[in-house]
């Protein structure tokens, strides 16, 4: 019996259930699909890392306004600044995006927890992102790992492939929000955008 998706749902899942705090819980999604390759496994791989990711974040949600207040300290004040400015879009739609992209979601789901944002709705939208985020990972691990395996071979693309993903997961976690939304806020998303890189270099 291969237990490997289970492992990747259990590492993804105690990743998102933490807020404020992203561990590299899609190594573990890395590392199943690389030593993979058949379709089965890869579609295995993508449920499990999307209702993981899924169910962590539902988690967080409904840790609502204390954990977030205890955590974020003076960032529960652009966090709910933020949440005001996107829902405008629509909750969902804003839901679905956090949940797809490695925007710091965790600033717009605790306030929609302690709102009391209806918990259906919300678990809709957070699924049908994370599963395309998850999607989008497996495809593209599996597509490096191709293209990898044909000049370093198999071992050093498994090293490959888990420091990229502990490097980026270093990068998004260096990201002041509050410094991005002030920015958008003076220039819209191009000046967002680079106080989002500033931020990722230490600047």
């Amino acid at each position: 019996m291969d237990l490997g998706p289970l492992i990747v749902f259990l590492v993804v899942f105690g990743s998102h259930a933490i807020p404020f705090i992203p561990f590299p819980g899609y190594a573990a999604t890395v590392a199943y699909v690389t030593a993979r390759d058949d379709a089965t496994s890869m579609i295995l791989a993508v449920l499990a890392t999307g209702f993981g990711a899924a169910l962590g974040k539902l988690a967080v949600f409904l840790y609502g306004y204390g954990i977030g207040k205890i955590v974020m300290k003076e960032e529960l004040t652009y966090a709910k600044k933020f949440f005001g400015k996107v829902s405008k879009w629509g909750v969902d739609i804003a839901v679905f995006i956090f949940a797809m992209s490695p925007l710091a979601d965790d600033v717009l789901y605790i306030p929609l927890g302690a709102a009391g944002y209806d918990v259906r709705r919300f678990f809709v939208a957070l699924l049908a992102g994370k599963l395309m985020l998850a999607t989008a990972i497996v495809v593209l691990t599996d597509l490096a790992k191709s293209l990898l395996e044909e000049t370093v071979g198999d071992i050093m693309t498994s090293v490959i492939l888990a420091v990229g993903t502990l490097l980026i997961t270093f990068f998004v976690l260096r990201i002041k929000w509050s410094r991005v939304l002030a920015a958008y806020e003076a220039g819209g998303m191009r000046e967002a955008f680079k106080a989002m890189l500033k931020s990722m270099l230490g600047k």
